[in-house]
């Protein structure tokens, strides 16, 4: 979508930018890092992509 087309655009330009996305699967498949915050605490905090292939933080904290 428009959105992600976007977004990907500035990525390309390496701008930087927080995304905050209640889609998280949609989220984490545009985002190079991941930040995971539990009652205002980082639980995780790493590459997307290791969010996406750990089952247990999906589970857990994503619901996915």
């Amino acid at each position: 979508d428009e959105i992600e087309k976007t977004l990907n655009v500035i990525k390309e330009q390496g701008i930087t930018t927080i995304l905050v996305e209640q889609n998280a699967v949609r989220a984490l498949k545009l985002a190079d890092r991941a930040v995971i915050l539990d009652t205002g605490e980082v639980v995780y905090d790493g590459t997307a992509q290791e969010v996406l292939d750990n089952e247990q933080l999906r589970h857990e904290y994503l619901a996915i």
